[in-house]
């Protein structure tokens, strides 16, 4: 199995696709909810998501037990359990793309942690790769925009974790950081950690001169923007450029 909550919602059962035979937009919400939640969710507030923003009314538990049927039957062999409390059963081998997404970021800011660069090299770009599509795209509901929410700020965060991953590896590598940067300053003009990352990918193309420049453009950004000073870590950083030790 193997279900896509990134970029066009797809179902893939059996190397069929599926999501067409769902029977409309609250099954296929029903599938894209439980598949981005592995604990059984209850009855109750799997409905109140499944019928927002209005109530689902005295006859929404006959509904939803029309619905249930016939997605678990577009659905098999894979299973959908319970009554009470609903979860979707993903079999060995299965994947979603938005936990894949997750692991891998977890992955390699602890492998970034620890200085092991090449693995969170891979993770990051994996993460990347899946995070910078839309969070179901076409959905509504308080639910998908508080996911597309946290999506954006995992993008962000693999983002700049694959970057730094790239300055540290080197070489070839440093252009893909520097087109990282640029990427998360476009996205947050006011990110400070976009500034450094663009900071140390010129310097280490040999562009101090450019580098230091991009000290003082963040450091106007934030005057008149916010009217403070770059922290701790870009005023450092800027010193060591100065100093030639960057």
């Amino acid at each position: 199995m193997r279900i896509q909550l990134h970029g066009q919602f797809m179902v893939v059962v059996d190397g069929r696709v599926v999501q067409g035979r769902l029977p409309g937009r609250r099954a296929r919400m029903l599938v894209a909810y439980l598949a981005d939640r592995p604990r059984p969710i209850e009855r109750t507030a799997l409905m109140e998501v499944l019928w927002e923003p209005g109530p689902p009314g005295p006859g929404g538990p006959r509904v939803f037990d029309a619905l249930l049927s016939k997605t678990r039957a577009v659905l098999r062999p894979v299973e959908i359990r319970g009554r009470d409390a609903v979860n979707l059963v993903v079999p060995p081998g299965g994947l979603v793309d938005a936990t894949t997404a997750a692991m891998a970021l977890h992955e390699a800011e602890a492998a970034a942690g620890v200085r092991d660069w090449r693995r969170a090299w891979a993770h990051a770009l994996s993460a990347v790769f899946v995070t910078q599509r839309e969070f179901l795209p076409g959905f509504t509901g308080e639910w998908v925009a508080r996911r597309r929410d946290e999506a954006r700020l995992a993008h962000t965060a693999a983002t700049a974790c694959y970057a730094e991953a790239c300055l540290e590896l080197g070489g070839s590598e440093l252009a893909s950081a520097e087109r990282c940067a640029r990427r998360l300053l476009a996205d947050d003009p006011l990110g400070e950690r976009g500034y450094r990352l663009l900071m140390r990918a010129v310097a280490g193309r040999g562009d101090r001169a450019a580098a230091l420049a991009v000290y003082q453009q963040l450091r106007r950004t934030l005057r008149d923007e916010l009217g403070v000073s770059p922290d701790r870590r870009s005023t450092e950083l800027n010193r060591a450029l100065l100093a030639g030790e960057v």
